[in-house]
Order: C-alpha cells, then sequence, then structure tokens
C-alpha cells in the first residue's frame, strides 16, 4: 500500500503541537510562571512545529524530492509589491472594519479597544512575525497544500486545509482563551470560519504567484491585530460576517478572472 504522507504529516503536526504545549509551555507558565516575553518566545518556538517537523522529518513526507527543491519552489514566484502590500493590507483591513463596527456599536473610541501590553512595541511587533507567520507557514502552504491540490480542486482543498489547521489550535482554545463561559461557542466557530477563510484567501494569492511571502504577510496581518486587541466576543461575531461576505466575493472574483483568461 502505498503510504498517505499527507495524513502522516497531520498527525505528527498534532501530536508534535500538543505534546509542546502540554511538556513545555504548560509547565512555563503554571509551574515557573515565565514572564511573559518567555511565555512568548515559548508560544513562537511551538509556532514554528510544522516546520521544523517537515524538515527534520523531510523523508518521511516527502521521500522522492530534495528538501531544497521543494523549498525554492514554495517562493519561486515573484514578488510584486502591490500584491504584497494588499495581502497584508486585506486581513488587517477587515480586522480594522470589524473592530471599527464593534466601537460604533458599543459606542466606544476604537483605541479603547487597544491594550498595548508590557512588551515594547517593536519587540511585540517582531516576535509576532517570527511566530505564525514565518513558522507555519512552509508546513501548512507550503507542503500540505501541495499534497491537498493533488487530491481535490481549489475550494475542497482549501477548505480541507483551513480545517486542518483550524483544529491544530484546538488545545490553544483551552489553555489560551479568555472565554471559557458560553462565549466559548462563538469563539470558536469564529475560529473555524475565519482560519478556513484565511486558508482560501492566501490560496488565491499563491495561485497567482507561488511564493509564501505573500501568505506569511497575510499570515502576520491578522495575527498583530490580536497582539494588541482587548475586545469581546462581539468582535469575534462581526469577524464571521465579515468573512463569510469577503471570501466568497473573492472566489467569485477569482473564478470570474480564471474563466476570462487573466
Amino acid at each position: 500500500m502505498k503510504p498517505n504522507y499527507l495524513k502522516r504529516y497531520i498527525i505528527s503536526s498534532y501530536i508534535l503541537v500538543w505534546a509542546l504545549i502540554i511538556l513545555v509551555a504548560g509547565p512555563a507558565t503554571l509551574v515557573f510562571h515565565a514572564p511573559p516575553v518567555v511565555m512568548w518566545i515559548i508560544r513562537n518556538l511551538v509556532a514554528w512545529s510544522p516546520t521544523y517537523l517537515l524538515l527534520i522529518g523531510w523523508k518521511q513526507f516527502r521521500p522522492g524530492e530534495a528538501r531544497m527543491t521543494f523549498i525554492k519552489r514554495c517562493f519561486s514566484g515573484k514578488i510584486r509589491p502591490f500584491l504584497v502590500l494588499f495581502s497584508f493590507g486585506l486581513v488587517f483591513g477587515i480586522s480594522m472594519l470589524s473592530l471599527l463596527l464593534l466601537s460604533i456599536i458599543d459606542k466606544r473610541p476604537m483605541a479603547s479597544y487597544i491594550d498595548l501590553g508590557s512588551v515594547s512595541l517593536p519587540l511585540s511587533i517582531f516576535l509576532s512575525f517570527t511566530s505564525g507567520p514565518t513558522g507555519e507557514e512552509l508546513g501548512w502552504r507550503g507542503f500540505m497544500r501541495e499534497e491537498f491540490h493533488q487530491r481535490y480542486g481549489f475550494l475542497k482543498s482549501s477548505v480541507c486545509q483551513g480545517l486542518v489547521w483550524c483544529f491544530w489550535h484546538t488545545l490553544l482554545w483551552a489553555v489560551d482563551s479568555d472565554f471559557t463561559d458560553w462565549r466559548a461557542v462563538p469563539y470558536i466557530l469564529s475560529n473555524i470560519v475565519v482560519i478556513t477563510c484565511l486558508t482560501i484567501l492566501m490560496n488565491i494569492f499563491l495561485e497567482r504567484q507561488n511564493n509564501l511571502v505573500y501568505s506569511v504577510l497575510l499570515h502576520f496581518g491578522f495575527n498583530i491585530v490580536y497582539v494588541f486587541l482587548d475586545a469581546g466576543i462581539g468582535f469575534f461575531v462581526i469577524l464571521i460576517v465579515l468573512y463569510l461576505i469577503i471570501t466568497p466575493t473573492a472566489v467569485w472574483i477569482r473564478n470570474r478572472l480564471i474563466v476570462n483568461g487573466k
């Protein structure tokens, strides 16, 4: 029987991230009470697990190809300045629009939902960029995207990728969230919808230019807002609605461009 390398990678990535959370991140915060910067560094090490799992165990997941050949292909597309800015600005703008709508509903200034925290702004931005955006994309939008695309069409492949990426965060929903009462339901629903929609948007960009720089910046544009966000569950409910409007629109535009040969 031919090995299912995709299944092997997904199962391994889940086991590794849960082991790191339980054995490293958990004791660091609960037993040793590590300061915020140290915990952030530990979370970044956890976030990089899809990449170093892939690179260290490469022969277990893609034995028929050289590691560097794969990496070069993942960054082979052209860097177009407008697309680069748009990839970041699109998701950052969606989050800011959600925050604006929340401020209108709550009749509060948008600035009241921002908390700069105890870590300096430059360090916060650096740690955010070197977390999921640079740590996860080689595994998810590199390896996993290629594997799913060999099996399914664009939309089904993107949804499958999004769900795998989404539920990879499952344990974090329990240990790294303030929403532990009834609000956990819309929060988890928001994660499922938004992460799946993000994957679809990422794949639209990568379909145009196969370069992970686009998905890295899109991922960063999404994550950076949450570094400073201090908003209630209403923000995430609005986010669901926005992504369910914007993502189908983006897919429709993508399909029209393909039909028109652009």
